[in-house]
């Protein structure tokens, strides 16, 4: 399975999105169709959609209070922190820094 489905599918399980529209926009910045093209292609996260997907789990990571929310969002961020890693060589993502 690719992370891409399985980031999919925990989103929903823990109740972050209720749509792969919106994980398509607001977690990886992209048009609303662009998961389904994605899904179509057999294809999985680009480069820019894995770390905007990241830097939004991370942000809701520090949100969420509940257990199950948080634990899921803890194993989202590892799976695209080693995606990132071992597919494109990217060492680290650094969290943003409030100006």
């Amino acid at each position: 399975m690719k992370l891409l489905n399985y980031t999919y599918m925990k989103l929903l399980e823990i109740e972050e999105i209720e749509t792969a529209e919106e994980l398509s926009r607001d977690w990886c910045s992209k048009n609303r169709n662009w998961f389904a093209w994605q899904k179509h292609a057999g294809q999985d996260f680009s480069l820019d959609a894995a770390i905007n997907c990241l830097a939004r789990t991370r942000l809701r990571l520090a949100e969420r209070r509940d257990k199950a929310g948080k634990s899921g969002l803890a194993e989202v961020e590892q799976l695209l922190s080693d995606y990132l890693r071992h597919k494109h060589k990217v060492a680290e993502i650094a969290a943003e820094v409030a100006a």
